[in-house]
């Protein structure tokens, strides 16, 4: 009796998992790219991504979702496609991010007629011993119940550029029209190499224009839950900005896949009606220079920038310095200083004006009054 409900308690509480792990392979030159596929012999609702792997040793990672792979004699295999077919992204890890979990009532559906197989790339950036064993990879959350609404993956990608050395300030933009269903994006992640500074995403509907996210590529390289969900409709227009500084190189730099390369991506997370999910565009890699419409500044913020603040502060006290005194002068000579004694009962009020006699004063006064 208690066996069985121990056995019950533990599948009410315990989440499904499927582990992904790489079966020990050697990593025998630098930049080197494994593939391992998993088939899916069911349906399944992914919930969440537990990834098990170090910066040290695994550059990044990506889980795809394919309807077929090549026929192959084992499931690992080193460079290649991951896909017979344009692969669906999933999900992708790296700068030793953390764990990942969908919002409540939103997974994402695999095992079904379009996503057959689960392919899981790993790129090492360096080349290790040849005693060296890894089994990097991602622990799978999913559920057997169907969700109401299915997640996707947006991604900007720059598919070429390239960037002149000793340079601070440069950037590469990607630009598309939305046309799909309309998709609620609730998280995004950004990623480059060594010479991005920042990527930022932006949606632009009816002439508004919105901040989507933005977030330095170097810091670990998470899904970012946002603080609401941006809704993109058809006729939007959707935006990313990749920022360089080449300072410190010594070459052109170019958009490719080793890490020494360059790269501009930017993935947005959504979340749609199940039965739509497979409508929604996936990818923009249209290079395409926009501008951002700037605020009008305050007249103070240009000398509190670019190095001003000093000489601000500096003007600011040279005003109060000189202006206070002034005030008071102006004060004294304009408006004198009035007695508070009235000549009662006169058909008129007759001040008299204190200069150093205030005592004569108040005795004229008391006189006026008492022959009143």
């Amino acid at each position: 009796m208690w066996l069985v409900f121990l056995v019950l308690l533990q599948y009410a509480l315990c989440e499904n998992v499927m582990e992904l792990r790489m079966p020990g392979v050697t990593i025998p030159h630098n930049d080197t790219y494994y593939h391992m596929q998993t088939e899916l012999t069911s349906t399944i609702y992914i919930t969440g991504y537990r990834p098990e792997a170090h910066s040290g040793v695994v550059h990044h990672m990506l889980l795809y979702g394919c309807r077929s792979v090549k026929a192959r004699d084992t499931k690992v295999w080193i460079g290649g496609a991951a896909c017979e077919e344009e692969p669906k992204i999933l999900w992708s890890w790296a700068v030793d991010a953390p764990e990942f979990d969908m919002p409540a009532n939103v997974s994402m559906e695999v095992g079904n007629t379009d996503i057959k197989y689960l392919v899981m790339e790993l790129h090492y950036k360096l080349a290790q011993p040849e005693d060296y064993k890894d089994t990097s990879g991602v622990d799978i959350l999913y559920s057997t119940d169907k969700t109401k609404y299915q997640a996707g993956i947006y991604l900007f990608m720059a598919e070429d550029g390239s960037f002149p050395p000793k340079k601070k300030d440069i950037h590469l933009d990607l630009s598309c029209n939305y046309t799909s269903p309309e998709m609620n994006v609730f998280a995004y992640r950004t990623h480059a190499h060594n010479y991005a500074k920042l990527i930022s995403g932006y949606m632009v509907h009816n002439s508004t224009w919105s901040v989507i996210g933005s977030r330095d590529p170097r810091k670990a390289e998470m899904f970012v839950r946002m603080e609401s969900v941006l809704a993109v409709k058809p006729g939007d227009k959707l935006y990313a900005r990749c920022e360089y500084d080449t300072t410190r190189a010594n070459k052109t730099i170019v958009i490719g896949n080793t890490h020494l390369d360059e790269m501009c991506n930017l993935y947005l997370m959504y979340y749609i009606d199940s039965e739509k999910i497979n409508s929604v565009e996936s990818m923009c890699t249209n290079k395409q220079q926009f501008t951002i419409p700037q605020e009008k500044a305050p007249w103070y913020k240009y000398y509190l920038s670019n190095g001003h603040t000093m000489v601000f502060l500096l003007v600011c006290v040279l005003v109060i310095l000189v202006c206070c005194p002034l005030a008071y002068c102006c004060k004294s000579y304009f408006c004198p200083r009035r007695s508070y004694y009235k000549r009662p009962n006169d058909g008129f009020e007759k001040l008299f004006t204190p200069d150093e006699d205030d005592e004569e004063d108040e005795i004229l006064y008391k006189s006026y009054k008492h022959s009143y």
